[in-house]
């Protein structure tokens, strides 16, 4: 892909084929200039990529994303490009027939991601200036006719804000998980599309791509717990509810297993507006009445994404999440402890003749005073802990 944007005039940022060994990685560097990126060249989702601040950090990297790729994507083959610190991520969807005709279905903003992961993206891009807007979809539609693209795909490219510059990425040669961004402010089926051109027709590129329509905006849902460094959560969801008047993609319902042994995303939560900030305050409301339970999950944090100042304000970059203030409201079972029952008040009474004992808490005053304390009914249940219990962590005040 670099080699045909270069081919084809598109700027590059100063990078490398694929590299051969960490040697020659610690080179290449060395010329590009600290700090770098070692990417994998098959990689994707924020897997496989490492910033490296110097030669030693290359040298560990190089091994360790090679790695990365191989197992995630049966590929090892890695390159190196220049880091840019506080960039944005901004990538156009083109559609084509497979014989140099594309069209382009406007562009998207992801910049604001988590260790290179995306979590909130938005159609069209904010603040961005007409004429790299321009820029952008032109460099995507030459890529896309040179290499005779078929069906849809992704151009991705990285904006420096700051010196209004901008680089050819990557093509990700495949439906985005962002895809539904696209599909709310242009009212296009991009599965419809792609279902009829590997039917072999292409007749609805006859017809001209509307231009946007509002805003739209999605937040991905992952079962990770901020309190922990977002560590992967599993279990079962106890609890599941979205709000009706947002499109929610989702594979879980309330009793759904979670593994751990596959990606962490459970939902995407997409809101459309009349423009920007309409779309925000939707997903504010719409994050508000979302529920998730039984497991941890990124929504809390959301929310404080959706309110931050970053995101409202549509000045968005890479390192935007970064500065999101978050105070997780969980307990964390520290180590495990024996004698802790769920009880509630009064309990099961008048059994003891049928074989089933009376059960209920053991200090039945206290248990109520604490659920008084907390606005609970007084019936709700809770844990009585005894002194040999678990060791527990409260992340909050």
């Amino acid at each position: 892909a670099r080699a045909l944007a270069e081919a084809e005039g598109v700027p590059l940022a100063p990078g490398t084929g694929l590299l051969n060994d960490a040697d020659a990685a610690i080179e290449a560097a060395a010329r590009i200039g600290y700090p770098v990126m070692l990417k994998a060249t098959a990689g994707g989702g924020g897997i496989g990529m490492r910033v490296c601040t110097d030669e030693s950090a290359v040298r560990e990297g190089f091994a360790t994303v090679a790695r990365l790729g191989a197992g995630n994507f049966g590929d090892a083959g890695l390159f190196l490009e220049r880091f840019v610190p506080r960039a944005r991520h901004v990538e156009v969807q083109i559609f084509g027939d497979g014989t140099g005709r594309v069209v382009s279905l406007g562009e998207r903003d992801c910049s604001l991601q988590r260790r290179n992961q995306k979590v909130v993206e938005e159609a069209p891009a904010p603040d961005l200036p007409p004429q790299i807007r321009t820029a952008l979809i032109d460099a995507a539609l030459r890529l896309g006719a040179a290499a005779r693209y078929r069906s849809a795909g992704t151009v991705e490219f990285l904006y420096d804000a700051e010196r209004q510059d901008w680089f050819f990425l990557e093509v990700n040669t495949r439906l985005q998980v962002e895809h539904g961004v696209t599909e709310e402010v242009t009212g296009i089926d991009l599965v419809e599309w792609m279902i009829r051109g590997a039917a072999a027709d292409y007749a609805f590129l006859d017809t001209p791509v509307p231009a946007p329509r509002g805003w739209a905006i999605q937040a991905r849902l992952y079962a990770e717990d901020p309190a922990v460094d977002f560590r992967p959560a599993a279990g079962t969801l106890t609890q599941v509810s979205f709000p009706a008047d947002a499109r929610v993609e989702s594979w879980v319902e309330g009793g759904t297993r979670v593994s751990p042994f596959y990606d962490p995303m459970i939902a995407k939560l997409i809101v459309h507006g009349a423009d920007r900030a309409a779309a925000v305050a939707k997903l504010q409301v719409a994050l508000d009445a979302t529920r998730l339970a039984g497991i941890e999950t990124n929504l809390r944090w959301l929310r404080d994404v959706a309110r931050s100042e970053d995101l409202v304000s549509g000045d968005v970059s890479t390192r935007s999440l970064d500065r999101v203030v978050h105070r997780p409201r969980s307990i964390s079972v520290q180590a495990s402890g024996t004698l802790t029952t769920v009880q509630d008040f009064p309990g099961r009474v008048g059994l003891w003749d049928v074989g089933v004992p009376p059960s209920g808490p053991m200090d039945s005053r206290s248990f109520r005073l604490g659920n008084a304390l907390l606005g609970n009914d007084a019936a709700a249940a809770g844990l009585e802990i005894t002194a040999t219990g678990p060791t527990l962590a409260f992340n909050t005040d």
